[in-house]
């Protein structure tokens, strides 16, 4: 079962969820709309830089998809994470995945949250997470987004990106205790998966 607008916001007031930063113009019939922030991150041995005097990136390089880019799941890969003008915003470009985040921390212990693109954001091409926006009870953080685009296209921190919707469960809940949780879910966050192999 899917809580309806009305429901989220009511279960809001009861602090059943939470959502923060939390504007009631953004509840739709079944979904709640969340913004993008602010950062976005890439792996390191997957880009290439090079010289662009106009980029006005903190080191003045622009990059691109490195051939023959590889990660291995059993090893721990470097991000490098920078910051996006709110005026510039972020050019998307084919071949790069991009972790970005949600601008908003969630957190309910009562349902489950379902993450979802919004159609306005696919129609430009953006897929806005590409498998992971399964949410267990308990999760508290900023969600990250496996950004990928079909072709180049800017995006701004604090806009609409994606939605998240809220089922309610059924027998006993155990609460999440994973790798992606409060202080490890700020921000856009890399993959855990190597630890499952220690």
């Amino acid at each position: 079962m899917i809580l309806t607008g009305p429901e989220i916001l009511k279960q809001v007031k009861a602090k059943k969820i939470h959502i923060s930063p939390f504007d009631k113009q953004r509840v739709n019939p079944a979904s709640y709309d969340l913004a993008l922030g602010d950062q976005v991150a890439v792996y390191t041995n997957c880009i290439e830089c090079y010289e662009r005097p106009k980029v006005t990136f903190e080191d003045g390089r622009e990059f691109v998809a490195k051939p023959g880019c590889s990660l291995d799941s059993k090893q721990e890969a470097s991000v490098r994470t920078f910051q996006v003008d709110s005026k510039n915003g972020w050019l998307l470009k084919p071949g790069l995945l991009y972790l970005m985040h949600t601008a908003e921390v969630i957190s309910t212990d009562c349902y489950v949250p379902i993450l979802d693109g919004k159609s306005s954001i696919a129609r430009l091409g953006i897929v806005a997470h590409l498998t992971a926006g399964f949410g267990d009870p308990a999760f508290n953080g900023q969600y990250t987004l496996e950004v990928t685009a079909v072709h180049p296209v800017r995006v701004y921190p604090g806009m609409k990106f994606c939605q998240i919707r809220f089922h309610k469960m059924e027998g006993e809940v155990q609460l999440y205790k994973g790798n992606y949780t409060g202080e490890a879910a700020m921000g856009p966050v890399g993959s855990r998966s190597w630890k499952q192999f220690g």
